[in-house]
């Protein structure tokens, strides 16, 4: 966030700097001591929020202090200037029984703030840095619904953030090789969480990429233990209708752009990628599934999978679900409503998702094979962004 503060007075430009840094911890500040090296300041600059007093020197070479009132509101909404739109605030000691300039000036966006002892002026700042602040952009966006998930990016992206509140997101902010990106946590599992976390993901940040990585299920026979599931088509396994002949399933179901499923087959083929999922997972022997004994991690880049709400923990459950989807792999709890959120932004950003079987809703439900999954799922989509498969939006239309 840029900040510019026209203040003349060292101690009352301390007072008002340490404040702003209680609000947010992360801004750009610049400081000009006269008014005019405050008009070339907000001509040559797009600030987001102007704080100034209005005594202060005429220029760097005339001490005389003068009241800049009259010339305030041609000078910062000169449409001439860089900063003709920013949110403009007076901090001044001034009374404001002087006339109707406080009256004028809200009615082009300049609030009259009064700068006291009693450091009630605090709060109202505070408000007003804080609907100032810019809307934060990144090229990508991951979706985790586990903190085991967004753990295992710690030690695989170039820049490791620490966990905050960005927009009402929890999350963190990383970067991989030349792309700048953020973590999402969603609140809990499940669709109705992902569709909330990923919409206002895409509505805070407007990332080029959206994604989703982790843990999943796998139908027994199609999905093994530790395979990476790539996620070419989703259906929506719990929408339908009970009755009393039973649930009879509604059919819903969302596939990748053209463009991006190429993209991603072509990456799932590459001859390293076995290496790199592979490398510095460490198993211990837990970590081995039953009559094995070598981790392998066969990529399946045209999974469809299944999304619903509820844990699948029934044995046999599974099969019922691969009825009528023929070539059914796996199935979890958020990919749908990730993939319907991206299919209706407005930014119509890349998206896909990749999650690596743990279990397959029976006899192997269970925890010990999740940090393992979680790590090569993490591999697969630094290495999908790493590709620049953010740049492939470029190509699509806006609607």
């Amino acid at each position: 966030m840029k900040i510019l503060i026209l203040e003349d007075e060292d101690e009352k430009f301390e007072v008002i700097r340490t404040y702003i840094s209680n609000v947010i911890p992360d801004f750009d500040l610049r400081r000009e001591k006269n008014w005019l090296d405050y008009t070339r300041a907000i001509s040559n600059t797009r600030f987001d929020l102007i704080l100034l007093d209005l005594l202060v020197p005429r220029s760097p070479r005339d001490s005389t202090i003068e009241d800049h009132l009259e010339s305030l509101v041609s000078t910062t909404r000169d449409y001439d200037s860089q900063s003709f739109s920013t949110p403009a605030i007076v901090l001044t000691r001034q009374s404001l029984d002087s006339g109707d300039f406080v009256h004028d000036l809200n009615k082009v966006d300049i609030n009259v703030i009064p700068f006291n002892d009693r450091d009630d002026w605090k709060e109202a700042l505070k408000v007003k840095i804080l609907a100032a602040q810019p809307r934060r952009k990144f090229d990508f966006a991951i979706i985790c619904a586990l903190e085991k998930e967004m753990a295992a990016y710690e030690h695989l992206v170039d820049s490791w953030g620490t966990l905050r509140t960005l927009s009402g997101l929890v999350c963190r902010e990383v970067r991989i090789g030349a792309f700048r990106g953020v973590i999402v946590r969603a609140h809990r599992m499940g669709l109705v969480a992902a569709a909330v976390v990923a919409t206002m993901t895409l509505e805070k940040f407007e990332p080029r990429l959206i994604c989703m990585s982790g843990i999943c299920g796998g139908v027994p026979g199609e999905g093994e233990i530790y395979d990476l599931l790539v996620t070419q088509i989703c259906h929506q396994h719990d929408a339908g209708k009970w009755s009393s002949a039973g649930f009879k399933s509604e059919h819903y179901d969302i596939q990748l752009d053209v463009d991006v499923h190429n993209k991603l087959i072509e990456l799932c083929s590459s001859p390293t990628i076995d290496a790199i999922l592979n490398d510095g997972l460490n198993p211990t022997k837990s970590e081995f599934p039953e009559g094995v004994e070598r981790i392998s991690c066969k990529i399946h880049s045209e999974a469809a999978t299944s999304s619903g709400s509820a844990v699948i923990a029934e044995e046999g459950k599974t099969t019922t679900l691969a009825t009528g989807q023929r070539k059914l792999v796996g199935f979890e709890m958020e990919i749908y409503s990730v993939y319907e959120a991206a299919r209706h932004s407005l930014h119509k950003p890349v998206f896909f998702a990749a999650k690596c079987v743990v279990d397959d809703g029976g006899v192997n439900k269970g925890d010990k094979f999740h940090r393992i999954g979680c790590l090569i799922s993490a591999k697969f989509v630094v290495k999908a962004v790493g590709s620049g498969l953010a740049n492939l939006r470029s190509g699509r239309k806006n609607s």
